[in-house]
């Protein structure tokens, strides 16, 4: 199922790669820790809420509680969107943007998910090619890491120009039956083991809350005979 119109992940890729590929040439050239040009913060579209997850360097989604956190001398908050049955945080590096984004679809389903955002990914403009990528390390342990893959993409800038990417994919059920989580990462290929280590640390942060720890029942008072 393709996202909503309002998704903060459902941006032209041909925009955010000449953005990654512009601050890979600064950090290149200059060493130059200056950030990306910034995003609109809150994409197009009508939201129901005004409500943000945004706390000072962490997110919390007001639905169904996802959170993570971030060093914020590392990361900057790129874009959010809160909707009914939709929510959303994209945050980012000079060289490397990551989307979470919980969805009312799929029915919770992990597999479903993924398959959704493979088939997206490979009908985005401009792309020419998607390509599984191995041999390359997760930076998700396998222990606590969803349905994932890591794909590399090319593309044709409006210049002419090719571009190379790498794309992190992975997709988590949150309530079985109703929601999930995707995790997207993208950055350009010659940023990939560089940004891998905070990518790391941030995805280490992800906490999905246990829609089967209830509160605890109130214990029944025993009759007096």
């Amino acid at each position: 199922m393709r996202r909503p119109p309002y998704s903060i992940h459902h941006v032209a890729i041909l925009m955010l790669v000449l953005l990654i590929s512009s601050a890979m040439v600064t950090v290149a050239r200059a060493q130059s820790q200056e950030p990306k040009p910034v995003l609109p913060a809150t994409p197009v579209g009508e939201s129901d809420s005004a409500a943000t997850g945004v706390s000072g360097s962490s997110w919390h989604g007001p639905t169904w509680g996802v959170s993570v956190s971030w060093d914020p001398a590392l990361w900057t908050v790129e874009g959010e969107f809160i909707d009914i049955g939709y929510e959303g945080v994209q945050i980012g590096t000079p060289i490397s943007t990551v989307y979470l984004e919980t969805y009312n679809r799929f029915d919770g389903d992990a597999g479903a998910c993924f398959a959704d955002a493979e088939r997206e990914l490979g009908e985005r403009e401009g792309i020419s090619e998607v390509v599984p990528l191995t041999g390359r390390s997760m930076p998700v342990p396998e222990d606590v890491r969803g349905v994932a893959e890591i794909f590399g993409i090319t593309a044709t800038l409006p210049d002419g120009t090719v571009y190379r990417g790498v794309e992190y994919v992975e997709c988590r059920t949150v309530v079985p039956g109703e929601a999930a989580l995707e995790i997207t990462w993208q950055t350009v290929t010659g940023g990939f083991d560089e940004d891998l280590p905070l990518v790391e640390a941030l995805l280490a942060t992800v906490s999905i809350p246990d829609p089967s720890a209830a509160a605890p029942t109130a214990p029944v008072a025993t009759p007096i005979a």
